[in-house]
């Protein structure tokens, strides 16, 4: 993409930074280090978006905006609000001076140009809206005649912009691509009436195929097993092309409608694909309207727009999955050096893990929550980075000041993830997994419901692993030994899910 992008900040690096990676991926920049200097930038250069950090010298970020705001009636001047400080209440102040988006500090340069690249697109579409709608009322002054007509399609224009509005930011909210997908099938359903739809995609950044993701109206068994290279035929066409294609188009290649022919027996009869960055991510079929009457060229250019939304959705979610990769790949090495002081224990976490992953999905939680459990799970014993060596490797008994210093993992492990955006979620479960309903646990002394499902959880997971492993004074117990165990044992773990986990050992999917 393309641009003029403003970049306010007092902090030189942020701004040299930051302005050479939008310069790389093809923007230009100017900066500003003060509010003054960001409003005089402003009228002088009037940038396409401005990136605004919220503590600024003689005017602050908000005041900034404010001002922005007088002088940019029509908001074609996205702002992106820059805040160091919670950013839940730097977005409500941000969003009330007129902000677009708010980005904490430290942020990801992928990240702000991810929004950056958005909310450039989104303000396109309000522009050009906005000129479609005031064409419109232009034609309801010049003909009387026709006001109940134009007017009707008004209001669509208006609905339609809302629903983009709304549409764009469910997109980027949702982080799941199963339920972004999900979301925009129905989307273009109830929009546009269509009777079939399909989206085919890329789920690796580096797959040579696209395949079948999600759709509506229509069997997905056979679409299941159909994949469409990313370089060729029909892709290759509607890369070039970048818009809507008719699958009965004359212009199309040979190969390519080969490919169009075997499709169209589903149903579909146009095509439209998903570019981010100049890369083919993915590609949207869709049929007939279910009234059988013809897209309107207002309705085609509403499906390109929500396409337009979900490809950045679903971009700004691979970024996001990246991201949180990294900070899971982080921790893992820092498990990995907790039990690497402890032989006994070397496997333990991906064990638990396991162990309570499968216990929460055989109790029907939901995907965010298995979710919690298994990183909950995988983070549980992190605390015992600051308990020493020889006291977890003691063969005897410990001494009343060597068990205070065990019995403090799980606070030390919960304060170490609790400033973690991606694990904050996971803090209760590291935190209580060593409480027991009659409330004689640690650290809290927490009893019964005051333990949340996900503790108890991975409690068990964690008691189960522990029991059918060797230890320094006593042989690993078997798995039948083990539940019996845990069920005689009901002051301390829950039984219900002691009882899920017998279970899955019964239905052979729990083994040592």
């Amino acid at each position: 993409m393309s641009g003029n992008i403003l970049v306010v900040d007092d902090d030189p690096n942020v701004v040299e930074i930051l302005s050479e990676s939008l310069r790389n991926k093809g923007y230009s920049t100017v900066s500003a280090s003060d509010g003054e200097e960001a409003l005089r930038a402003y009228d002088e250069h009037r940038p396409d978006l401005v990136v605004l950090d919220v503590v600024l010298p003689k005017k602050d970020g908000f005041a900034v905006c404010d001002e922005i705001r007088a002088r940019d009636i029509h908001h074609d001047v996205p702002v992106i609000m820059v805040s160091a400080n919670g950013i839940n209440d730097s977005m409500v102040r941000g969003l009330r001076s007129g902000a677009q988006d708010c980005i904490k500090k430290p942020f990801s340069v992928k990240e702000i140009v991810a929004k950056i690249d958005n909310q450039l697109m989104q303000a396109q579409h309000r522009r050009d809206l906005r000129e479609q709608n005031l064409q419109l009322e232009d034609e309801i002054e010049r003909g009387q005649a026709d006001y109940s007509r134009i007017n009707r399609e008004l209001k669509k224009r208006v609905l339609d912009m809302r629903t983009l509005f709304g549409l764009s930011q469910d997109l980027n909210r949702l982080r799941d691509p199963e339920e972004l997908i999900r979301v925009f099938c129905l989307t273009l359903v109830g929009q546009l009436g269509v009777g079939v739809t399909a989206l085919f995609y890329a789920f690796d950044d580096v797959d040579d195929f696209l395949s079948y993701a999600g759709g509506s109206g229509i069997s997905d068994g056979v679409l299941r097993s159909v994949r469409l290279s990313r370089e060729i035929a029909l892709s290759k066409h509607l890369l070039a092309k970048q818009n809507v294609a008719r699958l009965t188009d004359e212009d199309l290649p040979g190969d390519a409608r080969r490919e169009a022919e075997y499709l169209m027996r589903f149903g579909f009869d146009y095509a439209y694909p998903l570019v981010v960055k100049s890369r083919l991510i993915g590609i949207v079929f869709i049929g007939q309207k279910v009234n059988r009457q013809d897209y309107s060229a207002g309705d085609i250019e509403l499906f390109k727009s929500i396409c337009t939304s979900a490809a950045t959705g679903l971009e700004n979610g691979r970024l996001y999955a990246e991201l949180q990769s990294t900070y899971l790949s982080t921790i893992k090495v820092l498990v990995s050096t907790i039990e690497a002081k402890d032989a006994y224990t070397r496997g333990h976490t991906d064990r638990v893990a396991e162990y309570a992953r499968m216990i929460a999905e055989e109790m029907k939680l939901t995907k965010r929550e298995v979710e919690i459990v298994s990183f909950g799970a995988a983070l549980h014993d992190i605390g015992k980075l600051g308990v020493y060596e020889n006291i977890l490797n003691k063969p005897g008994e410990l001494t009343e000041q060597e068990w205070e210093i065990v019995r403090s993992h799980p606070e030390v492990g919960a304060n170490i993830i609790r400033n973690m955006k991606f694990l904050e979620s996971a803090c209760d479960l590291v935190r209580h997994h060593h409480e027991r309903l009659d409330g004689k646990g640690y650290p809290d002394g927490l009893c019964g419901a005051q333990i949340s499902v996900g503790a108890r959880i991975v409690a068990v997971a964690d008691s189960f692993d522990a029991m059918t492993s060797d230890r320094p004074y006593r042989r690993a117990y078997s798995i039948e030994e083990s539940i019996a165990q845990l069920k005689a044992q009901g002051e301390k773990f829950d039984q219900e899910i002691v009882a899920y986990m017998e279970t899955l050992v019964r239905k052979g999917r729990l083994r040592r």
